[in-house]
C-alpha cells in the first residue's frame, strides 16, 4: 500500500471508490435507447385490431379489442411519448402522447359512453368524438414533413383514416367506415415498417432499412431568413436574439 493510499485510509476516503453523487458514465458505445420503435409498434397494434372491426368484423367481439387498445395503444404509447420528451423530440413526444391519450379516451368512450347515447344519435356522437382528433392529426402531419418519408406517410394515412371514419359516422355510411378500416391497415403497416427500420438500423448501427429522411427539405426556403425557434411557448425574454 502506497503513501497516498495510507493517507486516504486515515482520512476515511478511498481513491478506488467514486463519490455516490458523481455521475456514472455509461459503458463505451452505449447510447440512450430510442423510444420511437416502441411507440410505433404500440401505435400499429392498436390500429390493426381496431381496423378489423371498422372493416366489418362482428361488432359483438368488439370488447376483445379493449385490453390491447387501452394498455398498448394507450399506456405504452404514452410511455414512449414521455421518453421522447427526454430525448428532446418535439414531434415524437407530442404525437405519441396525444395518440396514446386518443386510445385511452376511445376505449372509455366505446365501453361506457356510446352505450348511454340515444340510438339514433350515437353515430353523430361518435363523429363528434373523432372530429377533433382528425384536426390534431392534420397538424401533426404538417409538422412531420421534415422528419422521414416513412413517418410522414404514416401520419398522412392516419389522418385519412380518422377523417374517413369521422365522415362515415356523421353520414351513417358503413361503406365509408369500411374504407376507413382499409386505410387503418395501411396505417398499421407503415407504422410497423417504421418500427422495423428503427430497430434494425439502431441495433446494426448503420442505415440498412431506408426511411427516406427529410421529405420536406424543399420547403426550407420558406424559412430561410427566420431564426431557429427554441419552443412555441418560449418568450423573447427567455431566448433573446443575439445582438449584432
Amino acid at each position: 500500500m502506497g503513501h497516498e493510499a495510507l493517507r486516504d485510509a486515515r482520512l476515511g476516503t478511498s481513491v478506488s471508490q467514486p463519490s455516490s453523487s458523481a455521475p456514472v458514465a455509461p459503458p463505451p458505445g452505449l447510447t440512450a435507447p430510442d423510444p420511437a420503435p416502441l411507440g410505433l409498434i404500440a401505435f400499429s397494434l392498436a390500429n390493426i385490431i381496431q381496423s378489423f372491426f371498422n372493416a366489418g368484423v362482428n361488432p359483438a367481439l368488439f370488447p376483445a379489442a379493449f385490453p390491447l387498445e387501452f394498455l398498448v395503444g394507450g399506456l405504452v404509447q404514452m410511455i414512449a411519448g414521455i421518453f421522447e420528451f427526454r430525448q428532446g423530440s418535439r414531434l415524437g413526444a407530442t404525437a405519441f402522447t396525444v395518440l396514446g391519450a386518443f386510445w385511452l379516451c376511445f376505449v372509455i368512450y366505446a365501453k361506457y359512453i356510446v352505450v348511454t347515447l340515444p340510438v339514433e344519435q350515437a353515430h353523430t356522437g361518435t363523429g363528434l368524438f373523432l372530429l377533433p382528433w382528425a384536426v390534431v392529426l392534420l397538424v401533426l402531419t404538417l409538422a412531420a414533413a421534415r422528419t422521414t418519408a416513412v413517418l410522414l406517410a404514416a401520419f398522412v394515412s392516419t389522418t385519412v383514416t380518422v377523417s374517413v371514419l369521422t365522415a362515415g359516422e356523421f353520414v351513417q355510411s358503413n361503406a365509408l367506415i369500411r374504407v376507413g378500416g382499409g386505410f387503418g391497415f395501411l396505417t398499421a403497416a407503415l407504422g410497423l415498417y417504421g418500427a422495423f427500420a428503427g430497430l434494425v438500423n439502431g441495433t446494426w448501427g448503420r442505415h440498412l432499412i431506408p426511411t427516406y429522411p427529410d421529405p420536406g427539405k424543399r420547403l426550407e426556403r420558406l424559412a430561410r431568413d427566420k431564426p431557429r425557434p427554441t419552443s412555441v411557448t418560449s418568450s423573447a425574454a427567455e431566448h433573446p436574439e443575439p445582438s449584432s
